[in-house]
């Protein structure tokens, strides 16, 4: 390889990587159908704004300034926005006119919750078991709407009562209530499924206060702990129970926090009481949750499911975390991104523990503040055998 050939080829590698850096940067509106698709070049950049919160929401919006282009003539209801290789539906166009200077304001949600669009007639009635593909497989197979599935991880099969006669979006939100531990995060129309283990991505990066972050606020939320459950058998056909009423509870949890009675579990399947109770526990709520909300000072993008070092230390609070939850600006880098991070059992723990190094450095300093005040009150009462009172950082004093 020649040296000239090797540099007009480094120069087109380098063509090549600028124009991906700034194909990324582009916002098109295409119509419904796919017959239009332009770039909007009368994009408001400080406006235009992409928030992702997990199992919940997926938009963008911005402002647009009317600049006559088939673009901005564009942007109306159910045509289509293009971000980053994702696709967001146009849900509310809000055009305003004022000083002559006309604008429109944009709602877009991503593609993936037009899922809604299938309807799934069928019902299976009675309580069944399913696996998290079974839920998929029976709102999306042989949709005429292009959407598909996967599962990514492992999720143990569970029961639901009287599955469809409801829209896919519900056969979501179905598998949310019935797998808590699922993430459902698209790739346009494809729906994949994650379990906790296969949606963290841990890429070694940390979040430190005064270092890359700010604002921090942390959230600690005791109002869903569940530690104690009363225990009941379903009835044998002779009307007889496989195992009497009991309770099962957290120890630890309670020593800590109190009792927090869930009320009664009971479920058919379980005939075996030590099964009952492993999967009575499974629903448990031991420790309180934990959100935490802060302004992100770098303008790399969010990246849902990246597990980070969280870094106090002021407070000695050190965890790893997990964004669940995002806003960001792509387009103006002075406004900085706003991220949710997870609550587990461990970021719980790492709290508690920084809360008790505060709790002793305050005695500490609490017991610091008592001998200093009890010296300065032994130095000012002082009298001497003479009959002298030494007044502490004045002049002595005579007495008669």
């Amino acid at each position: 390889m020649t040296l000239r050939y090797r540099v007009l080829l480094v120069i087109q590698l380098l063509l090549v990587f600028h124009l991906s850096i700034l194909t990324s940067q582009v916002v098109t509106v295409m119509k419904r159908d796919g017959t239009l698709n332009e770039p909007l070049q009368s994009l408001i950049k400080p406006t235009f704004n992409v928030s992702w919160e997990n199992n919940s929401t997926y938009q963008i919006t911005f402002t647009a300034y009317s600049d006559n282009s088939i673009a901005y003539a564009l942007l109306v209801s159910e045509n289509i926005i293009t971000w980053q290789g994702q696709q967001f539906v146009i849900k509310q166009s809000v055009p305003n006119y004022s000083g002559r200077y006309n604008t429109v304001a944009i709602t877009a949600t991503h593609i993936y919750l037009d899922v809604r669009k299938i309807f799934q007639h069928n019902k299976k009635d009675g309580t069944l078991t399913y696996s998290v593909s079974d839920v998929l497989s029976f709102y999306l197979s042989n949709n005429s709407f292009g959407y598909s599935f996967d599962v990514k991880g492992n999720f143990a099969k569970k029961q639901i009562t009287d599955l469809g006669g409801n829209n896919a979006f519900d056969g979501l939100s179905q598998i949310i209530s019935t797998w808590p531990e699922a993430y459902i995060y698209p790739d346009n129309k494809k729906i994949v499924v994650y379990d906790k283990d296969s949606f963290a991505t841990n890429l070694g990066n940390r979040l430190g206060y005064g270092y890359n972050s700010d604002n921090v606020a942390i959230t600690y939320d005791s109002t869903s702990i569940i530690n104690q459950l009363t225990v009941i058998s379903t009835k044998k056909d002779d009307g007889s129970v496989y195992f009497q009423p009991h309770v099962v509870k957290d120890d630890t949890s309670i020593s800590e926090y109190g009792v927090w009675d869930g009320g009664d579990f009971s479920d058919e399947i379980f005939h075996d009481v030590s099964a009952a109770d492993t999967a009575a526990k499974a629903k448990f709520v031991t420790e309180p949750a934990i959100s935490i909300t802060l302004d992100y000072l770098d303008t790399d993008v969010p990246i849902p499911g990246e597990v980070r070092r969280l870094e106090i230390l002021d407070t000695g609070f050190v965890t790893n975390v997990m964004v669940m939850s995002y806003s960001y600006y792509p387009l103006d880098q002075t406004q900085k991104p706003s991220i949710t991070l997870n609550s587990n059992a461990k970021t719980v723990l790492d709290f508690q523990r920084s809360n008790k190094q505060q709790l002793n450095q305050a005695k500490q300093n609490s017991a610091a503040l008592a001998k200093a005040i009890n010296d300065a009150s032994a130095k000012l009462n002082v009298i001497s055998q003479d009959g002298i009172w030494y007044k502490y950082g004045g002049e002595d004093v005579t007495t008669d």
